[in-house]
């Protein structure tokens, strides 16, 4: 068989989406070396429907959401610091759960937030970061938090126990560097790597080959939420956060985006805390809940790749536009099979799924766990407007961190440390950018532009396949990110979507 083209035409520029043009995958402006690629030229219809179908909220809220954003401060102002139960359901049973590690040979577990120190100095004036490390035990599935560490400067960190006066305080900043990493070391990692390979399946990828058809249906929108999120100033990574209505961050987007690097490039002290990205090996750890049931997911969407992977090499066991796919993304993207690869068996199958699951349930349940779990679990009196509050996630903290174990006893509300304007700054972009917005279809409404009809068929199954899943997730943590509505939730908008959408 001729492996050039493998018994495939060399098909015209007509034949791809954008007459092979781009997007294509550049340098970040930021930090080219430690950031992801960057997609900088999106086409222009992809920003035309983005305005259209998501821009249009964000113009909304700015300017119907402030009264409301305004009353839920008050609210959490007057929420009292979480209590020791309620610390430890956010650290260790929603997406914070994704920085614990466990200690080989014992029942202690660490997560450990060191790269906060990539912002230290460089804070708004009048807020404050540290690195700290959060210590638990784990006896029966049950874990509790026994010490949380806070760097101190000028030698040993400061260990406070819950007994310690300063243990309020240590748990604000310890919720503070969970919701930083979270959002600007982990979080990323599931957005920006994936630009690469959405921008080159629509450049590389003939729009009537399997791995297009696949794809594209996943890839709607990325390219121009990713580009407003990096690239605008009307978002949170702002050079000027004080300027604007809504950031409620403790640093300008250019500080922020050091927290980018550590989850791409990686760091490399401490050793193996915060390892370069690897794009084939995303995190799932089936032993706490929030990961088993990303795994759960995970193996429905290898069930289906494996089906197109078939069909895809079945037909051309050496596809010319498979290869080519794998070695243009490959230069690029850390840990990606390159053309070579990428034949091996089970490798695109693998490969296809990572993409798949990143920007439909790992993303998204990503950003409805922390609207949904970082926040008291019971309703606050008075109610809330919208559906839950900020204040637990502590953006910005107004008093120093402990450096001695009698430091911030007075601290006993979240008002103590957060003033109202952080507050309201929280509940706007918690509401503009960092709440689920599903729009039609979602994950499992998602159809393909299949002609093949045993992918027509594997498109049933991987439906099927993705409401068995949803009933295990439910009995595992009632509180994931549903698939669809039920009689419980009704909204359309908390349902798992189909893509990068917000």
């Amino acid at each position: 068989m001729d492996k050039t083209l493998c018994g495939q035409p060399e098909l015209p520029a007509d034949q791809f989406l954008y007459e092979r043009r781009g997007p294509w995958p550049q340098p970040s402006p930021s930090y080219p070396l430690a950031n992801a690629p960057e997609i900088l030229n999106v086409p222009p219809v992809e920003t035309m429907i983005w305005t259209q179908a998501i821009g249009s909220r964000y113009f909304q809220t700015e300017i119907g959401f402030p009264g409301a954003a305004a009353a839920n401060a008050v609210v959490g102002g007057q929420l009292e610091i979480p209590s020791d139960a309620e610390f430890v359901r956010m650290m260790t049973n929603s997406v914070f759960a994704r920085s614990l590690r466990p200690v080989a040979g014992s029942n202690t577990w660490i997560s450990n937030f060191h790269a906060m120190e990539l912002m230290e100095g460089d804070t708004v004036p009048g807020t404050f970061v540290r690195r700290v490390s959060c210590v638990f035990e784990r006896n029966a599935g049950q874990f509790s938090c026994t010490r949380i560490d806070v760097a101190n400067p000028t030698g040993r960190p400061l260990e406070v126990s819950p007994s310690d006066p300063a243990w309020n305080l240590a748990k604000a900043y310890a919720l503070q560097g969970a919701s930083y990493v979270g959002m600007f070391v982990v979080h990323p990692a599931l957005h920006f790597p994936m630009d690469t390979v959405n921008a080159i399946t629509k450049t590389a990828v003939p729009r009537n080959h399997p791995l297009f058809q696949l794809l594209h249906p996943h890839s709607a929108y990325a390219l121009a939420v990713n580009n407003a999120v990096l690239e605008t100033e009307d978002g949170v990574l702002s050079s000027n956060p004080q300027g604007t209505w809504f950031d409620p961050l403790t640093a300008t987007g250019l500080v922020i985006k050091r927290l980018f690097g550590a989850g791409y490039a990686g760091l490399p002290n401490p050793p193996g805390l915060y390892p370069q990205y690897d794009y084939m090996n995303p995190w799932m750890d089936g032993s706490l809940p929030y990961g088993h049931c990303l795994r759960l997911y995970f193996d429905a969407f290898l069930g289906f790749c494996e089906t197109v992977e078939k069909e895809i090499l079945g037909a051309c066991p050496n596809d010319i536009y498979v290869e080519r796919w794998a070695n243009y993304i490959s230069a690029q993207l850390h840990g990606f099979p390159d053309g070579k690869a990428i034949f091996q068996p089970g490798v695109l199958t693998r490969a296809l799924a990572v993409y798949m699951w990143d920007v439909t349930v790992s993303h998204a349940a990503d950003h409805y766990s922390y609207t949904h779990d970082v926040t008291p679990a019971k309703p606050p009196t008075p109610p809330v407007v919208g559906t839950t509050l900020a204040a637990w996630k502590f953006l910005r903290l107004r008093v120093p961190p402990p450096q001695h174990l009698s430091d911030g006893a007075a601290v006993k509300l979240v008002g103590d440390v957060c003033p109202p304007d952080d507050l309201y700054r929280a509940e706007m972009t918690q509401e503009l950018f960092l709440k689920p917005a599903t729009i039609y279809p979602n994950l499992v409404q998602t159809t393909y532009a299949f002609t093949s009809l045993p992918l027509l068929q594997a498109q049933e199954k991987f439906h099927a396949d993705l409401r068995l899943v949803a009933a295990k997730v439910a009995a595992v943590m009632p509180n994931f990110m549903p698939l669809e509505v039920s009689d419980t939730m009704k909204d359309y908008s908390r349902t798992i979507s189909a893509s990068v959408q917000y």
